[in-house]
């Protein structure tokens, strides 16, 4: 038996152990030589990064990439939405109208809800409401959604008398329709014709006069011996001009004492009273002027000598004689 002191069987110990070491496996002495959790996170061994920190270095570098957009012009145009972004919401709206709205109102338009049971129409003098509804062709079977008030307005403004027309629909079954008539202040003698046309206060003729109508107002001839139609305004130009100052109703000149503004070959004005049917020439131009003359001339003719008035001797009065020179020639005796 091999008796060993105590010495050298320790000494034999620690040489196996040694052995052992130098022995192993390079993953037993990689996990052998890592550091301990506590050390790593004291700052004395290196530690890996986690994901969200390398996540914050990236966005970090990227950032840092990115260049700093200028602001001014280019930068507001760059902001503008793009030519396509409102075609394609103008195609949207169309197409919400085509298939959602169109549809809809054609669905709901025979329902008998949304008939008209009402229609108000106001501002008729010469014409009548039942006579616009016939001639504008508004009935009771329209349906409120589906009227066309623009085409209807149309309608009714063809109408001889109508100037303008408004239409408004109140909810949910009344049509509100207001008219406003032209207003006649003179006849004019049709071309070629034994017939009148109504003329309003901006020389527009409107309508043609029927049988039982008003006539009681001045008359215009003489158009229908000049081809132009510029040449026939000048002339009605003219006679709206004199009817305008006449309506002030001047005692010695009252627009009811007017019978008719004729206009010769030569396009000169010929005035004729009721009262007094004697021809007063006022020529061509300067009408303004010529009306305040014959004023102050017909206020001194209207005064009575040995009880009798002095227009009841004139034959004539020239406005034309000279300048701002008036001519009154008397009858002649016998």
């Amino acid at each position: 038996m091999d008796n060993k002191t105590v010495f050298e069987k320790i000494k034999t110990l620690f040489e196996r152990r040694s052995k052992s070491e130098r022995t192993s496996s390079p993953l037993a002495q990689k996990f052998s030589n890592r550091q301990s959790y506590k050390s790593g996170h004291s700052g004395t061994g290196t530690r890996t990064k986690s994901f969200l920190e390398k996540w914050r270095t990236k966005k970090e570098k990227r950032l840092q990439k990115t260049p700093i957009l200028s602001i001014g012009r280019n930068t507001e145009k760059k902001n503008r939405p793009p030519l396509k972004f409102f075609l394609f919401i103008g195609a949207m709206v169309t197409g919400v109208y085509l298939f959602v709205i169109g549809p809809m109102q054609s669905l709901y338009g025979n329902l008998q809800t949304f008939r008209i049971h009402e229609i108000a129409i106001s501002g008729c003098v010469m014409t009548t409401p039942a006579a616009l509804r016939k001639f504008a062709d508004i009935s009771y079977e329209m349906n409120m959604l589906s009227i066309d008030r623009d085409a209807m307005q149309n309608r009714l403004e063809k109408h001889p008398w109508v100037a303008t027309a408004a239409i408004r629909r109140i909810w949910p079954d009344r049509l509100n329709v207001v008219i406003r008539e032209y207003r006649p202040s003179a006849l004019v003698v049709l071309e070629g014709k034994d017939g009148f046309e109504y003329l309003d206060r901006k020389g527009v003729s409107f309508a043609t006069v029927i049988p039982g109508q008003e006539i009681d107002f001045p008359v215009i001839s003489g158009l229908d011996a000049f081809d132009t139609k510029a040449e026939k305004k000048e002339l009605l130009d003219a006679a709206t001009l004199f009817l305008s100052l006449a309506a002030r109703n001047n005692p010695n000149l009252p627009a009811q004492n007017i019978s008719e503004i004729h206009f010769n070959s030569d396009g000169e004005l010929i005035l004729y009273l009721v009262e007094h049917p004697f021809p007063i020439y006022f020529g061509k131009g300067e009408i303004k002027r010529k009306y305040y003359q014959l004023r102050k001339v017909l206020g001194v003719l209207y005064r009575k000598k040995r009880g009798a008035a002095m227009i009841d001797e004139v034959a004539y009065i020239r406005m034309d004689y000279q300048k701002n020179k008036v001519l009154v020639a008397k009858k002649q005796a016998g």
